[in-house]
């Protein structure tokens, strides 16, 4: 009989801890996507989540030069499933976006995705 409550009690808490875990947010999508080439010039990626959260950080990165990419645009002040964040004109090169957000039960979420832009025609027509 023991042994029983034992394994039911670990059930128990297997279950809660899964229900928790589900209940946070996470990045469903990204334009641009995770891997993908994109034409040179794109001025905004965009972030959609699974819950509404709080985007508190978000950081654009250049590879190659390890170069931090200013935000040109405010993070949303409250709780979002999707965000427009505003850049400069991006060039050549590869990216890395990671982000920080909280959800409303106060848990911290981060992720980050990659994508690279490729040469303008007007650059590879230079060449």
């Amino acid at each position: 009989m023991k042994a029983f409550r034992l394994t039911a009690f670990a059930a128990v808490l297997l279950v809660a801890g899964i229900a928790a875990a589900l209940a946070h947010g996470k990045m469903n999508a990204s334009i641009p996507k995770d891997g993908e080439i994109v034409a040179a010039g794109l001025s905004e990626i965009q972030l959609q989540f699974s819950k509404s959260l709080r985007l508190t950080l978000i950081h654009v990165r250049h590879v190659e030069n390890q170069t931090e990419i200013a935000v040109r645009s405010e993070l949303p002040e409250s709780f979002v499933d999707s965000a427009r964040i505003a850049v400069d004109a991006l060039q050549a090169g590869s990216y890395e976006v990671s982000w920080t957000a909280v959800s409303k039960d106060g848990h911290v979420m981060k992720g980050s995705f990659a994508f690279s832009v490729k040469p303008s025609l007007d650059a590879q027509s230079e060449q």
